[in-house]
């Protein structure tokens, strides 16, 4: 018999990791109880019944296989108040992030970490026209847009009233707010901002006028390469005015939680090139990648109207969409919509700057910052008669001012009223009428109709001038001479109407326009696009929706193919030394067979990139020193670059750090050693092993990746890219980097039929849900990558049949 005083070591000693395996077991119980809350509370509901307020009557939303709803009311009021409940549902935490970054509110979310990107929107004055924009449409509350606005933010405010609580916020700790009718004037100003390459070209543009010579000034391409930079600047070197603005866009711009708006490709054919018989349209807007992806799809139908549309986060009516009727879409006008003016100051008042003829007080603004876990920071900014004073950055005050002149701010400016009207034209000229209606930012807006109507509009206010093209350097705004006269009439803003040719399309380039005087000063992407596009859309077999999809997915670049040919000849293997003469052989051999595609399994792909990226490096960094860093990765290098390589006679060629490789020549050899070099340092020495999908990757990023424990997590993996930059199938990187990590690029691709809207293709680069543990979160994200389509659901009797079915009631009365 055992005694108690020998049983209970024995015990004791098995009773502690029994204990702790209960109390493991009891944790990860409740750790698992947690995740399913969180994931409950999180879950987009897709069927079964919820009530809503402030309906009139039910509403019936059927839920396709992507997770696309298509919303079935009897009156447009309750169709968008349930639009705003089933896009915040999916797409809450993305509507948040648009509105924080355009109105200077990150930092109420992620700290200190933020606050220089919100002193910097507050800077651009968009929270201003924010409240003013809301004060004019509450005097408007009857329009019709305006009403659908509303009821679209109720159903998103309704949704936070129940609870609804996206992932991000619990890992957070945080909620959200109500939205407001000021953030979508703020979300606006942060796609407006998006689109203004002015920002970075006009600083740039200045500083080389300023130190440089006149030749390296008008060698430069802002423009389009056909058209030199305006004759006229601001007369004196001021190159240091904006140089902390441009310090701070490239810090901030790395550190934005979602994409920005890059550029576009769309075109239309009409009933006599198109194998249907009716016209077809193409369209796939260029945009910063990361999770979830830009576009919302959904479809709304009532007795009086019916729209399959693309939905910005937060934004009631569709930016891109199709009815039964018309189709749209979307590319950047690319206009000069933005000015900067030097002010001069009053001597004995430095409150006050020269106005033409009288000094003039500036106005003086005082916005509140909260920052997470610190106190509010008060800042204080001013504005001129042209606009904000960009440059009041902290330890800049005593700097001579610059103000911003923006179109996006310009009071009257409601582009939400156009894009209702498209959804709700019956025809080609409602359509155009409509289309007035916008402001800002500017933009291409590509038609088809059933009609057999194609049109292509630049849309948005352009401005008028004292000169035709002054926009590229900072203006003076003491003198008078560069005041601002107004807008032109919508009448005058350049369009293409059922061209003879049977065919329009836009990649960014400008309208074609043989008077010099109606040319639209702009900062256009490069040719590349724009030249295959065209050549592809000349030839004389019809089309049909395979062979848009083969235009979509081209990734060719035929200017890159005219380089390397005229290059080959100085690509010789002995500029290397000994252990390199079979690679850089090997290499030049590879690069001439070379068929100019930037394929996954390319190698000429790979060779030619790094050898421009060095030849840009040849070209402008001994010039431009440290400002070379901003300037690589702009339109303005890319189409400098292109087109000095066919210009020997350049400045650009001398090379001021290195007198030895002074001229064409030089810099082509020693670019070609350098990118051999670096090839064999970063691939080895195999050249045959250098594909493209070793360099170039795409991973979307989500806006908590850097900024909370293991949020790198919440970002896809990354994959294999066909296309580059500036190929059709537009994929985007920054050079400068040993790996290309892909920013931007198709943010959807559409096709359509209008001779059956039932056959209308598209692709999402992820997927319908922004709640990363949903199953559309990204079920189309292999299609994508694969260069697959899904057909857009348009026709009712099978929507009506689809298994995931909610209906929405209105609230009981009490």
């Amino acid at each position: 018999m055992i005694s108690r005083s020998t049983r209970h070591p024995v015990i004791k000693r098995l009773s502690l990791p029994l204990k702790a395996i209960l109390f493991i077991a009891l944790l990860l119980t409740l750790i698992a109880l947690l995740g399913v809350w969180i994931l409950h509370t999180a879950e987009a509901k897709r069927s079964g019944e919820l009530r809503l307020g402030n309906l009139q009557s039910r509403v019936s939303v059927h839920y396709d296989a992507w997770g696309v709803p298509h919303i079935d009311a009897q009156n447009e009021e309750d169709a968008y108040r349930a639009l705003g409940y089933v896009h915040a549902q999916d797409r809450l935490f993305q509507m948040d992030m648009l509105r924080r970054v355009g109105g200077g509110r990150l930092s109420e979310l992620f700290g200190a970490e933020s606050f220089a990107t919100d002193r910097f929107f507050r800077t651009l004055g968009i929270n201003r026209f924010a409240r003013a924009y809301a004060e004019r449409l509450e005097t408007e509350a009857d329009s019709p847009h305006v009403k659908l606005l509303h009821a679209y933010q109720d159903g998103i405010n309704q949704y936070i009233d129940h609870g609804g609580r996206p992932l991000e916020y619990r890992l957070l700790m945080a909620k959200p707010d109500y939205f407001t009718t000021e953030d979508i004037a703020q979300i606006m100003g942060y796609m407006a901002y998006s689109f203004a390459e002015a920002f970075k070209t006009d600083v740039l543009v200045d500083h080389i006028r300023g130190t440089l010579s006149e030749r390296h000034y008008k060698d430069l391409v802002p423009s389009w390469p056909d058209q030199l930079p305006p004759a006229r600047s601001s007369g004196q070197p001021y190159i240091e005015l904006l140089k902390p603005m441009l310090e701070q866009i490239s810090a901030i711009e790395k550190d934005f939680p979602v994409g920005q708006f890059i550029g576009s490709n769309a075109w239309a054919v009409n009933g006599s090139k198109s194998a249907s018989g009716a016209p077809l349209l193409a369209n796939d807007p260029h945009i910063g990648f990361a999770v979830p992806a830009v576009w919302y799809e959904a479809h709304l139908r009532t007795p009086e109207n019916e729209v399959y549309g693309h939905f910005l986060a937060g934004i009631p009516f569709p930016l891109l969409g199709q009815t039964r009727h018309h189709a749209w879409g979307l590319t950047m006008l690319m206009n000069d919509d933005i000015d900067f003016y030097r002010e001069r100051i009053n001597p004995e008042d430095p409150n006050q700057v020269w106005a033409s003829d009288h000094w003039e007080d500036f106005a003086l603004h005082e916005e509140v910052i909260k920052v997470r876990g610190q106190e509010d920071r008060l800042i204080k900014t001013r504005s001129t008669r042209h606009g904000p004073v960009i440059n009041d950055l902290p330890g800049s005050l005593e700097r001579q001012p610059v103000s911003l002149f923006w179109t996006f701010l310009d009071p009257e400016n409601d582009s939400a009223e156009a894009f209702y009207g498209f959804t709700r034209a019956q025809n080609m000229a409602e359509f155009e009428t409509a289309a007035a209606a916008h402001s800002a930012p500017g933009l291409n807006l590509i038609y088809a109709d059933t009609d057999d109507n194609i049109a292509m509009w630049a849309i948005g206010k352009l401005k008028r001038w004292p000169t035709s093209s002054n926009g590229f350097a900072l203006l003076n705004g003491s003198s008078g001479r560069d005041e601002f006269l107004g807008y032109q009439p919508f009448e005058n803003n350049p369009r293409i109407i059922n061209p003879r040719d049977g065919y329009l399309f836009s990649t960014n380039n400008p309208y074609p326009e043989k008077n010099v005087r109606r040319s639209l000063p702009g900062y256009y992407a490069p040719t590349e696009r724009a030249q295959r596009l065209s050549e592809l859309l000349q030839e004389e077999e019809t089309f049909d929706l395979s062979r848009f999809k083969a235009m979509q997915l081209d990734d060719q670049r035929p200017q890159a193919l005219a380089m390397v040919q005229d290059a080959l000849p100085l690509l010789d293997y002995n500029l290397f030394s000994s252990e390199l003469h079979a690679p850089a052989a090997k290499a030049a051999q590879l690069l001439e067979q070379w068929d100019g595609r930037y394929q996954q399994d390319s190698v000429g792909a790979s060779i030619f990139q790094r050898w421009r990226d060095e030849l840009s490096v040849a070209l402008f960094a001994d010039e431009l020193g440290d400002r070379y860093a901003f300037f690589r990765n702009t339109y303005l290098a890319s189409k400098t670059l292109t087109q000095l390589y066919w210009k020997p006679t350049s400045p650009w060629w001398d090379n001021r750090q290195q007198p030895s490789l002074d001229g064409r020549q030089a810099a082509i050899t020693h670019a070609w050693i350098k990118a051999v070099e670096g090839l064999v340092a970063d691939l080895g020495d195999q050249p045959e092993q250098w594909q493209w999908s070793r360099l170039a990757s795409l991973q979307h990023q989500h806006a908590l990746a850097d900024r909370i424990p293991f949020g790198r997590y919440l970002n896809t993996e990354p994959v294999a890219v066909n296309g580059g930059n500036e190929t059709l199938n537009n994929m985007a990187y920054n050079i400068g980097e040993p790996r290309y990590q892909v920013k931007s690029g198709p943010s959807t691709r559409r096709l359509i039929d209008l001779a059956d809207v039932n056959a209308t293709l598209g692709i999402n680069p992820l997927g319908q849900s922004g709640n990363p543990l949903d199953m559309h979160a990204l079920d189309q994200a292999e299609m994508y990558n694969e260069g697959r389509y899904r057909t857009q659901l348009f026709d009712w009797l099978s929507i009506q049949a689809l298994p995931d079915q909610l209906l929405i009631r209105p609230e009981r009365k009490r």
